[in-house]
């Protein structure tokens, strides 16, 4: 887990590209080569956002979309977030890190292409992330609206479990960032508020799954019969057997389940 604080930090064991496109220093990912669209945007990734920001703070982030990519552009919110970005790495660095982090962990995750920083204007400096975008992707709205099903609950507990077996958080698991592609597959994305546990107690772990519960609250749906267990079967079985027993206290106290 320190190894994984000091590569986020740091960027040390992440291989990345550089090129420089429009003024614009970029790191790349080993596979950004295979997506020939990629040279135009990295000489104008501003092309095609249209953002409700006035002014110089306000929205978080704004996102164009290609056939197979993204590009978000994050913004400076308000005036300290200006001053803290003098002195850390940018938004979209963290999240380029953090994508590259989960799929060295072979975690089903959206490719992050490329991130670079905008020129600078004054304080203010905007930053890109280019992601690959999932191919015919639907949110998990409807399985959340519709109480779920067995297939799909072992799916998402298999890939959440082995989300925490590795030693990450998400920190943001809602229907809206759990993606499904044409072929069914299942995919991460919103990878900036991923957090490394140096500590990995199951009950910090689990509170990914509030957000999870809550889906289940905000759609005024309930579970489908089986949804459930089948759901924490595969989250457990991710789990290493040597901690199985503390997550299932875990999800006791966290769920108050059994009681």
């Amino acid at each position: 887990m320190v190894l994984y604080c000091l590569r986020l930090c740091t960027g040390a064991g992440i291989s990345a590209l550089r090129q420089s496109a429009g003024g614009i220093s970029w790191r790349l990912h080993p596979l950004a080569q295979d997506y020939d669209e990629l040279e135009a945007i990295l000489s104008n990734p501003q092309k095609g956002i249209v953002s409700g920001q006035r002014g110089l703070f306000g929205t978080k982030s704004d996102f164009v979309y290609y056939d197979r990519l993204v590009v978000k552009r994050y913004n400076v919110r308000k005036p300290s977030d200006a001053l803290l970005d003098l002195i850390r790495p940018s938004k979209a660095t963290f999240a380029f890190r953090k994508a590259r982090l989960m799929e060295q962990a072979g975690l089903p995750v959206a490719l992050a292409l490329a991130a670079a920083n905008a020129p600078r204007r004054g304080l203010v400096q905007h930053c890109y992330l280019i992601m690959q975008r999932v191919p015919g992707a639907k949110t998990y709205r409807e399985f959340f609206a519709a109480g779920g099903d067995l297939d799909r609950a072992r799916q998402l507990g298999n890939m959440i479990g082995r989300l925490h077996a590795s030693g990450l958080r998400h920190r943001d698991l809602r229907c809206e960032n759990l993606l499904e592609d044409d072929q069914g597959r299942l995919w991460f994305i919103d990878m900036e508020g991923v957090r490394v546990q140096l500590l990995p107690l199951p009950g910090r772990a689990l509170r990914d799954l509030r957000a999870l519960k809550r889906n289940f609250s905000r759609f005024k749906a309930t579970p489908a019969p089986g949804v459930l267990a089948a759901f924490w079967r595969a989250y457990l079985r991710a789990q290493p057997q040597a901690n199985r027993r503390a997550f299932m206290e875990g999800r006791r106290r966290l769920f108050a389940v059994g009681r």
